[in-house]
Parts: structure tokens; sequence; C-alpha cells
């Protein structure tokens, strides 16, 4: 489960959907693992065959800053990261979108 209140996953899901329609998103961290605090960010990795081009991942990274949402949001985009970091996701993540 995510630990989010449901008016904060439904801003979160809101986003992604008008920013990044279709596309995966996991959430992984402290907020799937049942160790968040109340001001714990959230960690979003964007599952993509192709990296976001620069304008769409600003529009993404943008749309939560100017959110109502209490926490940070942290964006990794999977073909991004090391294969090490890609397992360490994949022990423990809830897909969100």
């Amino acid at each position: 489960m995510i630990d989010l209140s449901p008016h904060d996953l439904k801003a979160v899901r809101r986003i992604l959907a008008d920013v990044i329609p279709g596309y995966e998103v996991r959430v992984f961290g402290s907020r799937v693992t049942g160790t968040a605090k109340p001001h714990s960010d959230l960690d979003l990795a964007v599952v993509a065959d192709h990296p976001l081009d620069l304008k769409t991942l600003s529009r993404l990274r943008e749309a939560f800053e100017k959110s109502d949402l209490p926490i940070r949001v942290d964006l990794v985009e999977w073909n991004r990261v090391s294969d090490e970091f890609r397992k360490v996701i994949e022990k423990n993540y809830e897909i969100i979108s």
C-alpha cells in the first residue's frame, strides 16, 4: 500500500495523467515499505523505453512543485538509473500510474 492520504494520492495521479499519460510510474522507498515519516518524500520511477524529453521532465517537476502536496516528490527515470538501483526498486514498489 502507498502511504499517502487519499487526497494526495489523487493529486499525484492527476499530475501524472496530465503530464505523462500512459507511462508506468512506480512508487518506491519509504512510502511503500511502511517506514515513511509524515514529511518523507515520495520516490517515483518513470518506466519508459526511452528517456523523457527535457521539456516533459521539466513540466512534470514543475507540476509537482506547484501542487499543494505537503511533501517533496523525487523523480527518477528507469532507463537512466543503474542496474543495481533498478534491483533495489524492484524489491518493493507499487505502480501508481
